[in-house]
């Protein structure tokens, strides 16, 4: 047995030296794809599995965005009586040309609170309804952060409005005339923060008439601008010229600022994502 074992083992060694020995080089490598795959020491792409992808979520599946919500209706309702009497004195600011003050007319410190509550949620309101137009959805924890900055956005868009209003009216009439458009100008935003409140809550939860609300909405604010302004040309409007100036505002200050802040907007969207 052990002869044996031995003669085989000097077989396999002779045969061994027997057999040619070639060297590597450079040019020997695999160079296709396949013959990469073949000689790759890496597991093949399956057993790797699949990146993961953040989970889309619609607004009205957010938590945060119906806390944010919830929140300002809630404070709203809170003041509820001291809405119910702002809300006597907003049709006349909006329309109302007249100079002379009435007498019955007083503003507290409540009904100013009130009013900067309405200006918040008409902001909320834009915020929302500016995210379902720019995009369906984002990743989880991301959409109450566009929605809050969009808010904001309008909000900015509205002190613009505001600061405007009142350089214009600085400008071009009196101290009277410039109260009275300024007046008209928190009355229209804050019904218009009011009436947007039912498109945007039907947009939030029933996605697919979503189109259908922004519809809405852009007519509401058209309407409200068109108040505004025909306010605005009642108090402004003297001759010709004055024709002539307001033409130049209407162009300056109604149409390339709410081009600017949907361009804005959009930006928002795109690098929050």
């Amino acid at each position: 047995m052990a002869a044996n074992s031995d003669t085989t083992a000097m077989a396999r060694a002779s045969q061994s030296a027997s057999l040619p020995w070639n060297v590597c080089h450079e040019a020997d490598a695999p160079t296709s794809a396949s013959d990469r795959m073949l000689y790759s020491s890496q597991p093949p792409a399956w057993t790797r599995g699949v990146e993961a992808v953040s989970r889309v979520v619609a607004p009205g599946a957010d938590s945060a965005v119906l806390s944010l919500v919830v929140g300002v209706l809630v404070l709203i309702g809170l003041n509820m009586r001291h809405v119910k009497r702002l809300f006597k004195s907003l049709p006349q600011d909006l329309l109302s040309v007249r100079r002379r003050a009435n007498a019955f007319d007083e503003h507290t410190a409540s009904e100013s609170r009130v009013a900067m509550l309405l200006l918040l949620q008409l902001c909320v309101c834009e915020g929302l309804m500016m995210f379902m137009w720019l995009g369906a959805g984002e990743a989880a924890g991301q959409t109450v952060v566009t929605v809050a900055a969009l808010a904001g956005l309008a909000g900015a868009f509205y002190l613009f409005q505001l600061g405007a209003c009142v350089t214009v009216g600085y400008v071009f009439t009196d101290s009277v005339g410039a109260g009275l458009w300024r007046r008209g100008l928190n009355a229209s935003q804050m019904l218009l923060g009011v009436v947007l409140t039912v498109p945007t809550l039907v947009a939030l939860f029933y996605p697919g008439v979503s189109g259908v609300m922004l519809a809405i909405a852009a007519g509401l604010y058209i309407l409200s601008r068109i108040c505004y302004i025909s306010k605005g040309f009642r108090i402004f409007y003297n001759n010709f010229p004055s024709l002539l100036y307001f033409i130049l505002y209407l162009c300056t200050l109604e149409i390339i600022p709410v081009i600017t802040i949907l361009i804005l907007a959009r930006e928002i969207c795109v690098n929050l994502k």
